[in-house]
């Protein structure tokens, strides 16, 4: 019975100890993540980003948490890192209401369904505006594509989206020769080609 005894007390023993061990891995593995997290911010920061007073902040409360887990307090609470897989909303960005203003609606090649040859009635409409140079003179043209439904397939009909010289671009072609040419043919400062 002694030896039974003795055998469960010392199985207690070790598996005390690997529990121990585990807690301290599981800590320094979170530790080490935190440290690649908040280096990985940074980079992305420094590449993308203002710089901040926040990221110094969480430098220091990571030094102390490494000092805290150095001096054998595997307990120490370890900050959360906020979630940045959130995404991300582009903001649209509104050109001056200010400047003249060309209003130009693509309409569907066909009057009718070409599915069903049905009535179409409106649904809504696209809008898009680029900055365009005429004359020296600064306008914005907004494209306009009325959505039409079919009335009897429930069809949607849209004419394409014209061509632009830059994906998601608020500059035309005319506008963004301009600028190209007054960059790199009169050799300009940005700031004086307007």
């Amino acid at each position: 019975m002694a030896l039974l005894e003795a055998a469960v007390a010392a199985r207690d023993t070790t598996i005390a100890e690997r529990d121990e061990q585990l807690r301290r891995e599981r800590a320094e593995a979170a530790l080490r993540i935190q440290r690649l997290q908040l280096q990985i911010d940074r980079f992305n920061r420094k590449a993308f980003g203002r710089s901040s007073e926040k990221l110094g902040q969480m430098l220091l409360e990571l030094e102390d948490l490494e000092a805290d887990v150095a001096a054998g307090m595997p307990d120490a609470e370890l900050p959360i890192v906020a979630n940045t897989d959130k995404v991300r909303v582009l903001p649209v960005r509104k050109l001056n209401p200010n400047l003249p203003r060309k209003r130009v609606v693509r309409e569907p090649s066909c009057a009718c369904c070409p599915g069903c040859g049905g009535d179409l009635r409106a649904m809504g409409e696209d809008s898009d505006e680029m900055l365009d140079l005429v004359a020296q003179a600064w306008q914005v043209i907004e494209t306009v594509r009325p959505k039409y439904s079919c009335r009897t397939c429930d069809k949607i009909i849209q004419a394409p989206a014209p061509a632009k010289a830059i994906a998601r671009g608020k500059l035309s072609h005319a506008a963004l020769a301009h600028i190209m040419m007054a960059k790199w043919g009169y050799h300009l400062p940005y700031y004086r080609k307007c």
